[in-house]
């Protein structure tokens, strides 16, 4: 009979032990991936961060911080700001072998953060990274990030976006603990972008306000058109800057929101409307974009009795203020005060950008509108996308029952218009039509759907 060997009780629960420390190892690792991205955080590369100082005696961080991430967060909600940080990440990856190596690792600060690091591997062809490197290393990626960004990301997101890029050199220092040197590296590198904002916010700051002082803002009408009269209804006033990095509206308010210029600068677009306006005369509808902060500006409040209401012999009446949402409306109750005081002076009013944003369907609920311009975005290809059929047809429906009369923005072929008119839409705009120009332009010819 062969006598069986009994298993230690201490064997097991060493044994025991062992699997638990594996598992939490398993589960503790896991923690340390950013769960958005799915790259590694510092904490889970010390050894490898170890690793190449012992071997080479230094390292290069490379930081790319995400800025304005609030705001996106604030207008989009946080859903949109993971998409922005997961189009970061594929872009930092996707450079690698390019203009970063291979051997150069990507990864977060922590997780759920909204800044990367790049830790750069010893050069081939010397002993070690000078801050000349850096420098060049920082230039081209931050070059490809913004036109890779810029293609990838959602326009109205991207002018709230920034991204900031600073270098740290880190050496290896025998009698200093390994985490204070590397997070030490990490903040020299933050403190580095940082510098390189206020400095490209300083610069912006004096040209917006040279811009604003010169009055160098013009104005573009796009008219509006009635889907069943097939005739124009209105005309939307687009301020526009000079040729350049100012040209766009996005990119002014951008700057204007980051140095609390927003007033200042509507005050000027408003002005340079109503005097484009001159020649519009009594028929037509009159849309002046119209931020959310601005609509308790005492300057708009006055605007019934300037001069430019008069010399442009536009009623209050033919005068739509269009609220666009560049950033969210934090008080409903008061924002919905100050409109009906404009209301009972005749104005009306219309939300632009419906679909765009989270806070978009609030604004609606809250403001009660006369007019709802859809974002291009649902009508981008509509005639192929069921989907968007199904989200235009709810706004007609909503539109047909409330008395709201429903604008599609951005529309640019005759398929998207055909899809428009046969789900009932009363109002387009779009290059379809005409391009917005200077002073007032007609409709283009173009072959309507039966």
């Amino acid at each position: 009979m062969v006598k069986k060997n009994k298993v230690s009780p201490r064997l097991i629960e060493a044994w025991l032990e062992l699997q638990k420390a594996i598992k939490e190892k398993g589960k503790l690792e896991r923690m340390l991936y950013d769960k958005v991205t799915g790259l590694p955080t510092v904490p889970l590369l010390l050894p490898e961060i170890k690793k190449i100082l012992h071997e080479y005696g230094e390292i290069g961080f490379l930081c790319v911080n995400v800025v304005k991430y609030s705001r996106i967060e604030k207008i989009y909600g946080w859903q949109a700001f993971d998409e922005v940080m997961k189009k970061v990440a594929e872009s930092l990856c996707y450079l690698r072998g390019r203009h970063l190596r291979w051997a150069d690792i990507v990864l977060e600060v922590m997780t759920s953060g909204n800044t990367f690091v790049v830790l750069l591997s010893p050069p081939r062809k010397k002993h070690c990274l000078s801050p000349s490197d850096l420098d060049r290393i920082e230039e081209r990626v931050g070059a490809y990030l913004e036109s890779d960004l810029k293609s990838k990301i959602p326009p109205a997101v991207y002018q709230k976006l920034g991204c900031y890029i600073g270098g740290a050199l880190v050496e290896e220092e025998k009698d200093a603990r390994l985490e204070r040197l590397v997070y030490r590296g990490l903040e020299e590198a933050l403190e580095d972008s940082g510098r390189r904002e206020a400095k490209d916010a300083k610069k912006r700051l004096a040209r917006l306000r040279q811009l604003i002082r010169g009055e160098e803002i013009h104005t573009l009408f796009q008219p509006m058109v009635n889907l069943k009269t097939r005739g124009i209804e209105g005309y939307e006033a687009l301020s526009r800057g000079p040729a350049g990095e100012f040209e766009r509206p996005d990119k002014l308010f951008k700057v204007a929101y980051e140095v609390d210029l927003v007033l200042k600068l509507e005050r000027l677009c408003r002005k340079k409307a109503l005097e484009g306006a001159k020649g519009l005369g009594s028929k037509y509808l009159l849309f002046i974009n119209v931020e959310p902060e601005s609509v308790a500006d005492p300057e708009l409040r006055q605007v019934t009795s300037s001069s430019l209401i008069a010399e442009s012999k536009l009623s209050p009446e033919r005068i739509v203020l269009e609220i666009t949402e560049r950033t969210a409306i934090d008080d409903f109750n008061a924002f919905r005060s100050t409109l009906e005081y404009f209301r009972a002076l005749g104005f009306q009013v219309s939300v632009d950008d419906a679909g765009a944003g989270y806070a978009s369907l609030q604004c609606i609920a809250e403001v009660k509108p006369d007019f709802i311009k859809m974002d291009m975005s649902l009508v981008r290809g509509i005639e192929k996308d069921e989907i968007r059929q199904q989200l235009v047809h709810a706004f007609v429906r909503f539109a047909n029952k409330t008395g709201v009369k429903l604008v599609a923005e951005g529309i640019e072929t005759a398929a998207e218009l055909k899809a428009l008119v046969d789900l009932g839409v009363e109002f387009g705009q779009g290059y379809h039509f005409a391009y917005p120009s200077e002073p007032f332009v007609k409709i283009r010819s173009i072959k309507w759907p039966k």
